[in-house]
């Protein structure tokens, strides 16, 4: 396995990576923070994005259902106290959505993987945070964000050395 070690490191191996690759490690990603949903369509969608042979219309279709998952879980617009596990469910269907994002001609590098991993490592965030007292806790939030980062440096380590 590749040793990736610090952000740096990981943001320029995500560099290296052509726009499909990208998808690749992002569905990864993805799959890493999936028990943090119970959307059956994140769940469908996100194995469609790891599927190296997904057609562009499976992969289209993918989209728009987990962007729909998306949309569903958000919470803007609600005028009541966050439902952190909302919003966890949230991030995960965005990462879903944003790991099969449409690509145009012409365009020769977006910041795909990255994007997901970002919103993966929110959803972890989200889910470490305790709802249970008056206030949320965020005692356990620094911990579970550095082991969803260690968790991605493995994965992208793991998946150049299979390139």
């Amino acid at each position: 396995m590749a040793k990736i070690g610090a952000m740096k490191e990981f943001k320029e191996a995500l560099e290296t990576l052509s726009l499909e690759q990208q998808r690749l490690v992002a569905a990864r990603f993805v799959a890493d923070v999936l028990d943090l949903t119970q959307d059956a369509r994140v769940t469908r969608a996100q194995k469609v994005a790891a599927d190296p042979d997904a057609t562009p219309d499976t992969i289209m279709s993918a989209y728009h259902s987990a962007w729909h998952a998306a949309m569903e879980s958000s919470v803007h617009g609600d005028m009541e106290l966050i439902d952190w596990q909302k919003q966890t469910a949230y991030f995960v269907a965005k990462a879903c959505a944003e790991s099969l994002a449409p690509s145009h001609p012409g365009v020769t590098f977006r910041h795909l993987a990255s994007n997901v991993a970002h919103h993966c490592r929110m959803a972890r965030l989200c889910a470490s945070i305790e709802h249970e007292g008056e206030q949320p806790s965020l005692s356990e939030a620094e911990a579970a964000l550095n082991r969803q980062i260690q968790t991605q440096f493995q994965i992208v380590g793991t998946f150049l050395e299979e390139q």
